[in-house]
Parts: structure tokens; sequence; C-alpha cells
């Protein structure tokens, strides 16, 4: 009995990295491919009526493990280039600064320190509040290399509990929800009193479902101490949500020294650069990105002393082709 019982398991472990495998791979093009697309996708949303089992998925050379719902293999499948920009601004920021680490907010199951990972050798702190998130962060661990992990959700002073609610492979973080179970939130300077080694990193990747610009504003004195690179999710009705004005974040970068801001749409293609002082740019970009819930785009702000740095990164993205345009 035990036998069969194992045979079956594998079985069934098989066919769904099969599906899931098939979803990665199906081509665009097509009517025929995208029948079975559709196909695919419906039988992926009946599997998951039973069970959501661990697959893996290469990424950047990485074979990582996660959760057959999670959606990045979809992304991928559709768009390439998804999330690559980060692992470009990582390799800009590497060449000026050999001693380079990096905190990853909101690291999800590892899949951003992978696309870092395939740009530069660098240190690591991957912070993850979602507790099924991090078990397969911690798996993945070994595979990413020089790794230190942190599980928690990462808020503002105040912000002393929240739920999370998952959709589509990522955790969203609700202040006050009583039909959500709890979790008490943390400063990343609380955070990073544990974790010593990356109390200077120079880069920051900030993926807070809404919090980005409340932890920003929350970090101002160690952010003036160090001006690290800061790669940031904008979203103003999500940040509203989370008791922030986003529009704020702008003045407070301001005051720290900022000066460049570029801008990709969520899928990673590169948008434009221009001087963090310039307001009606900023006015456009919060009107456009702020008119629906979860419309957002991806920030790079770089200090006054990095300019040359943003003005590379500017020149390669013009350089791969990778650009955006609004729709």
């Amino acid at each position: 009995m035990g036998s069969n019982t194992a045979s079956h398991r594998s079985l069934v472990s098989a066919l769904d990295q099969w599906l899931l495998n098939a979803i990665a791979r199906t081509p665009t093009e097509g009517l025929t491919n995208r029948i079975r697309w559709r196909v695919l996708l419906r039988l992926r949303r009946l599997r998951l009526r039973f069970s959501d089992p661990e697959v893996e998925f290469r990424l950047c050379g990485k074979m990582l493990r996660l959760p057959l719902s999670h959606e990045l293999p979809v992304y991928k499948r559709s768009l390439p280039q998804y999330s690559l920009n980060l692992g470009r601004i990582a390799s800009h920021v590497a060449h000026k600064y050999a001693d380079l680490t990096m905190i990853d907010i909101g690291a999800n199951v590892g899949d951003s320190a992978s696309n870092v990972r395939a740009s530069c050798d660098i240190p690591l702190l991957c912070i993850e509040g979602e507790q099924r998130f991090f078990r397969y962060l911690a798996a993945n661990a070994e595979a990413l290399g020089d790794v230190e992990l942190e599980p928690a959700l990462i808020g503002a002073a105040g912000d002393n509990a929240a739920g999370i609610e998952i959709q589509r492979g990522t955790a969203r973080v609700v202040l006050g929800s009583e039909s959500i179970p709890q979790m008490p939130m943390r400063t990343l300077s609380e955070v990073l009193q544990s974790h010593p080694r990356f109390s200077n990193a120079k880069l920051w990747k900030i993926d807070a479902e809404g919090f980005d610009c409340k932890i920003i504003a929350c970090e101002s004195k160690l952010i003036a101490r160090v001006r690290p690179v800061i790669f940031f999710e904008y979203q103003p009705l999500l940040s509203q949500q989370a008791g922030y004005e986003s529009f704020r974040v702008f003045s407070n970068l301001v005051s720290m020294g900022y000066r460049t801001l570029m801008v990709y749409e969520a899928v990673g293609h590169y948008l434009l650069s221009f001087d963090v002082r310039e307001v009606e740019l900023l006015e456009d970009i919060h009107h456009y990105y702020g008119t629906t819930l979860g419309g957002y785009c991806d920030l790079v702000a770089f200090h006054a002393e990095d300019t040359d740095i943003a003005e590379a990164a500017r020149a390669g993205e013009l350089r791969t082709g990778q650009l955006g345009r609004l729709k």
C-alpha cells in the first residue's frame, strides 16, 4: 500500500510539473497556441481546486520552487522582459560600488533575488512577511547564493499589526482588517539590527504593495545617511489605503538630496528619466497611475552623488531598446 501511495504521489507531482512547464513554454503566437494556452489555464484552475502543489520554475538560470498558483511563469511567458530591469539597475550600481550589498523588501519566493544574481554577485538581505512565500524563499536561498533571510512585514513606525491577502502570487498587507489574522509589523531599521552587514546597503528594492512610499518616509534618517539607490513601486491608491499620501514621497526624496527618477512600466519597460524636482511631470505620473486600483509603475531614485549611475542606467536602457509606451 505504501509503495502504491508513493507512486501515486510521484505521478501527480510529475503531472503538476508538466502542467507548469506547458504553461510557461507555450508560444504566444498562432491560433493553435492561443487555444492550447486557454486549455492549460483551465486545467490549472481545476487543479488548484484540490490543492496548490509545489513546482519548479527556471528563472535567470536558477531553479526556483514556487506554488502552482504563482503567476510568475504566466507573466514571463507573455512578457519575457518582466522584472529584468532590477537586475540591470543592480549591475550599474555594482559597477560603481565594489562592496555593494542590497536589501530586498517583499522578496516573495526569491524571484527578484534571482534577477539580481544573474547580473551581479552581491550579498542580499531578503525580507518577506507572508509565511508561505517565506518558506519557498528559504528553500530557494541555497541556489541564490550569499543571502540572509528575515521573516518580517515591513511598515512604518506605528503600524502595529496587519493582515495579509494573497492574490495572483503577491501578498498585500491590510491594516485594521478584523477578518484576516493579524501579524506584527516592523520597521526596516529594526530588522537591520539583526543584519548589520546591510546597514549601509547602497541598493534597496521595495515591493510592499502600497507601503513603499510610507517605508521611504519612515526611514528618512537612514536614507539620508546611506543615500541608497531605491527601486520601488509607485501605487497611489494602495498607498492611500496604507495611510500615506504617495505624492509626498517626492518632496521627501528631494529633501534628502535625491535628484534623478527613472520610470518603468509595471512590466519592466523603460519610460523616461527626469529631475525629481520637475513637479508637473510628477503630477502627470501620479494622475496616470492613480486613476485605477492596482495601477502602478516602478520608480528608481538616485541621489545627487549617483547621477553618474543614473546616466549610465538611462543610456543602457536606450541601447537595449526596452522602451515602454503608455497604453
